[in-house]
């Protein structure tokens, strides 16, 4: 039992105050309420409980706890209530912290969670600025009629107030796509943006909008060269510089396309040493950084499917692609770490059962 004492590191904050000790005789109603934290104590306590039966009983009873927890997790995904699915995995993650399986599933569940409520938020900006829009033709039209009064012009400067703070989150709006190389989400803020108040702010961002699009048909439209450029001698580097850059892009784009992303990192890198203005390799950094976030998402999602189905060193082969892809991802890093320290328990277990009597 010993051997499984580190599945629940972290347990002890739950039920860490009690007024009265768990005795041997609670052990199999402890194990029927997954108090994982209070049988490890319990454990501590009485090591004469450290025996082989006991070691299954609570592996088996993990493997319970966590497929119960899934099957309900995924009802609740399957009725769209994803906040009641994260809140029930919150809840067996305070009793198996360590659970690599749920931690999976709950990050899974959190990325879709932002994505759709990113997504919520932007069609109800849209709509309060289209009400807006329609308020001002309605208050244009009024004008047209009769001159405006006191009432009136304490209605428009509330609607211009009101049109103000929406032009902002607007603007926000279309820069958080932008960043996301979401170009239609940051083209549908701005068109909204500049139905209400086509300000300097949003005419700047139009043209950060068309300055990316351009820069993507441009590099789209790139022809490949006849014929690799050989290395030009220390003569001729200078002439020759422009010509190295070309090649050296064409190579990128031509790993792209392949969807080698270590090469065209690699090639992309060595033509940032040699570019001293980046203006014109931006959109090739753009796309490059789409590929990678795209494929570390996929590998990401493959690894966390192969975890479910019990496949931790497939998962772990995957989860390292994609960490090569980011090294930085803390999330991936977190996987790795969770899906190793099970492999060791388990193979510490194996290791224990062998060696007794």
């Amino acid at each position: 039992m010993l051997g499984l004492l580190p599945l629940f590191a972290g347990c002890m904050r739950v039920d860490s105050l009690r007024m009265v000790q768990d005795r041997p005789e609670d052990l199999e109603a402890l194990l029927k309420q997954n108090e994982f934290a209070r049988i490890q104590r319990l454990v501590e306590r009485h090591p004469s409980l450290d025996i082989a039966g006991l070691q299954t009983a609570v592996v088996s009873h993990i493997s319970a706890y966590e497929d119960d927890t899934l099957a309900d997790v995924r009802t609740r995904e399957s009725e769209g209530d994803l906040r009641g699915a994260i809140k029930r995995l919150d809840d067996a993650l305070h009793k198996l912290p360590d659970s690599t399986r749920l931690a999976v599933y709950k990050d899974t569940l959190e990325t879709r969670r932002t994505a759709r409520l990113q997504e919520n938020a932007r069609h109800q900006l849209l709509s309060r600025a289209r009400h807006i829009a329609e308020l001002q033709q309605l208050q244009q039209e009024k004008l047209q009629l009769e001159s405006p009064g006191i009432s009136q012009h304490w209605q428009q400067n509330i609607s211009q107030q009101k049109t103000r703070t929406v032009s902002t989150e607007l603007l926000a709006c279309a820069h958080t796509a932008l960043q996301q190389d979401d170009l239609d989400g940051a083209s549908a803020c701005l068109r909204m943006a500049d139905t209400i108040n086509a300000s300097p702010e949003v005419q700047a961002t139009w043209r950060q909008l068309e300055q990316r699009r351009n820069s993507t048909r441009r590099v789209m439209d790139t022809p490949a060269p006849a014929s690799p450029i050989e290395q030009a001698d220390t003569g001729r580097q200078r002439a020759n510089r422009q010509d190295i850059r070309h090649q050296l892009l064409v190579e990128t784009e031509q790993a792209l396309k392949q969807n080698d992303l270590l090469a065209a990192r690699k090639t992309f890198h060595e033509l940032q040493l040699k570019t001293d203005d980046s203006g014109d390799i931006d959109a090739v950094k753009q796309r490059l950084d789409a590929a990678v976030k795209a494929s570390v998402d996929g590998l990401t999602r493959q690894g966390d499917s192969q975890y479910r189905a019990d496949k931790i060193n497939k998962a772990i082969e995957s989860w390292n692609h994609a960490l090569e892809l980011d090294p930085d991802n803390t999330s991936i890093q977190k996987r790795l770490a969770r899906a190793r320290k099970v492999l060791a328990r388990l193979e510490e277990l194996k290791s224990r059962q062998t060696t007794r009597p």
